[in-house]
């Protein structure tokens, strides 16, 4: 054989044992296809109430509680009176202040009324008997003062009478004026003044009356007492929660799911919750809300496996059907991804 085509040859056999040597026993990788993606997202989660659902109630006074009128898993109803503070140094201000608020109105009725008819009158008779006695000093000077002029009298005894008359004159003067201020009424000025006092006065008993109103706590939504803090005879401040009402027949899921997930699933995305309290029982789900931030995790899962330095996004699961769930209870779910989900874009 010509060894010009040996060598080809030989070249090609070698090639060939090469390969088999390589890739004898190693398995063939094969494309990834759709079916051999997960097929949803895995996440733990808490029960919460709605948004409101769920509120702390307290006080703006500083007081003792003098009477508890529930106690914790007590249901209560909005507007129901659960609990009622000391007011009684309250209650003394608020008679106080109505006392107050008693005797301005009646100043100001005494002021607006004006003058009475008996003051008028009085004024009046006042005013006559002046006149009077002024007509009998003016008689009076005009005798002393012909009898001066006759030189039967001394100038002083004239000058005497001068001075009784002028003084009778500013007399009738005087009462003239209370007369007519007293049938004129009183100035504006002075009525605005006792108006401003009735004002004031009926700001100290509205004042003091919110105050009072303050020390019956009602339930400010319908729900049960899930927490209760501090018992009779306890003090009350404005930033101590007294005790804490929820309403727990309507709850939701607020589930953290792993940011890198955030783009697999959307809104409207059917959910499956499972919980070791009630194993084999799977309950249906859907997602509602999905936050527009990622953060800290705030659950911590029970599986060690889970990266917790990883950042999560907080979605919120609406429950579709009746569950035996209680507030506060961890939860495992699953989300299907739907292909007409809403999507979040990060």
């Amino acid at each position: 054989m010509n060894k010009k085509i040996l060598v080809p040859i030989g070249i090609l056999l070698l090639a060939g044992i090469a390969y088999l040597m390589l890739f004898s026993g190693r398995p063939i990788e094969q494309p990834e296809t759709s079916s051999m993606v997960k097929s949803h997202v895995a996440a733990e989660g808490k029960l919460e109430t709605l948004p409101g659902l769920e509120v702390e109630v307290g006080s703006d006074l500083t007081a003792r509680i003098d009477k508890m009128f529930v106690k914790e898993n007590d249901p209560v109803e909005k507007g129901q009176l659960i609990a009622r503070l000391d007011g009684r140094d309250i209650e003394a201000r608020l008679v106080e202040a109505q006392a107050g608020l008693a005797v301005a109105r009646a100043k100001l009725r005494e002021v607006a009324s004006g003058s009475r008819k008996e003051e008028i009158q009085k004024a009046a008779a006042t005013l006559e008997r002046v006149a009077s006695e002024m007509i009998l000093a003016r008689k009076e000077y005009d005798r002393r003062k012909d009898l001066y002029q006759r030189r039967l009298i001394a100038a002083a005894s004239l000058d005497e009478s001068e001075n009784t008359l002028r003084v009778a004159a500013a007399r009738v003067k005087e009462v003239e004026e209370e007369k007519r201020l007293l049938e004129k009424g009183p100035k504006t000025e002075t009525v605005k003044v006792y108006q401003d006092s009735v004002r004031r006065a009926v700001s100290a008993v509205e004042y003091q009356r919110k105050l009072l109103d303050k020390t019956f706590i009602t339930a400010p939504i319908s729900g049960k007492v899930i927490r209760r803090y501090l018992d009779e005879g306890e003090i009350i401040m404005p930033e101590v929660a007294m005790l804490a009402i929820a309403d727990v027949e309507r709850l939701r899921i607020n589930a953290e799911i792993d940011e890198t997930d955030v783009g697999r699933f959307g809104l409207g995305d059917p959910v499956d919750i499972t919980s070791s309290a009630y194993p084999g029982k799977i309950f249906k789900g859907r997602v509602e809300e999905i936050s527009g931030y990622v953060g800290a995790r705030k659950i911590r899962p029970d599986n060690p496996a889970v990266n917790l330095g990883l950042k999560v996004v907080q979605v919120k699961i609406g429950l579709l059907e009746a569950t035996p769930f209680k507030l506060g209870m961890s939860v495992d779910v699953k989300i299907s991804p739907q292909e007409n989900a809403v999507r979040m874009v990060k």
